[in-house]
């Protein structure tokens, strides 16, 4: 994930939410502050056990695909 551009609020939400569906805790609501390295750590850290030796791209892929899916079925 790049902390280049600004993350829109409805999506941002939804990555908090399809987070909790593979990591054993939320994202926090800063998490677009975050280094990428923060982010990384943090997303390994937490990974839920069927994933946990994934590596974070892997895990952050999976997240930003359920929550864009999310947000598309949304609109």
């Amino acid at each position: 994930m790049s902390k280049k551009k600004k993350i829109q609020k409805n999506l941002k939400k939804d990555l908090i939410w399809a987070s909790g569906k593979y990591l054993c805790t939320f994202l926090p609501d800063d998490f677009d502050e975050w280094s990428d390295r923060k982010l990384n750590n943090f997303l390994e850290k937490n990974a839920w056990e069927p994933i946990e030796f994934w590596p974070a791209k892997d895990i952050w892929e999976e997240i930003e695909t359920l929550a864009l899916s999310v947000n598309e079925y949304k609109k």
